[in-house]
């Protein structure tokens, strides 16, 4: 039996990419201006927002403690791809790939995204997520947290995954 009532008829997040999405729809203006902006300005404000969101989205504290620099990512990324207008950054359906053929994303940048690893990698994400973000539209955020990973088995499935939706795309759109 649950000891607070408020939470006892609430269903447990979906899995924390959706959940982390959903948390942008109720954040203020200001907290998503945030994580949009935390790689800019680097401030402990922006990265109290992160561990507020990955919090509320009921990411447990110990992977948010020993997966830190890629959730925060996967926090500013979410807000990006929210933008000013509060939408939901995830979903599961809609690869990244094609997403990245429907924004007019290089074949060239998707190859020099393909390839990167360690800091490069985050750059090369960061780039592919403002042009994301412009097209207005979710994408499956666990493909982008795997790519960030350190399982290297996890990143190519997610890196093939990638290519294959866009290579995917383009030969629909041909």
């Amino acid at each position: 039996m649950a000891s607070n009532p408020a939470t006892a008829n609430m269903a447990p997040p979906d899995d924390w990419m959706t959940s982390i999405s959903r948390q942008m729809k109720g954040m203020s203006s200001g907290d998503r201006a945030a994580l949009r902006r935390m790689e800019l300005t680097k401030s402990p404000a922006a990265d109290a927002v992160a561990i507020k969101t990955l919090l509320r989205a009921e990411v447990p504290q110990s992977r948010i403690k020993d997966d830190w620099t890629r959730l925060r990512l996967i926090g500013h990324f979410a807000g990006l791809l929210s933008g000013t207008a509060a939408l939901y950054a995830h979903d599961e359906r809609r690869g990244v790939g094609a997403a990245l053929f429907e924004a007019s994303f290089s074949e060239k940048r998707l190859l020099r995204l393909l390839a990167s690893r360690g800091e490069a990698l985050g750059d090369q994400l960061a780039l592919a997520v403002r042009i994301l973000s412009r097209e207005r539209q979710p994408v499956n955020l666990w493909d982008i947290y795997h790519l960030l990973g350190g399982d290297p088995v996890k990143s190519d499935a997610a890196r093939l995954r990638m290519a294959r939706h866009y290579y995917a795309a383009q030969a629909k759109s041909n």
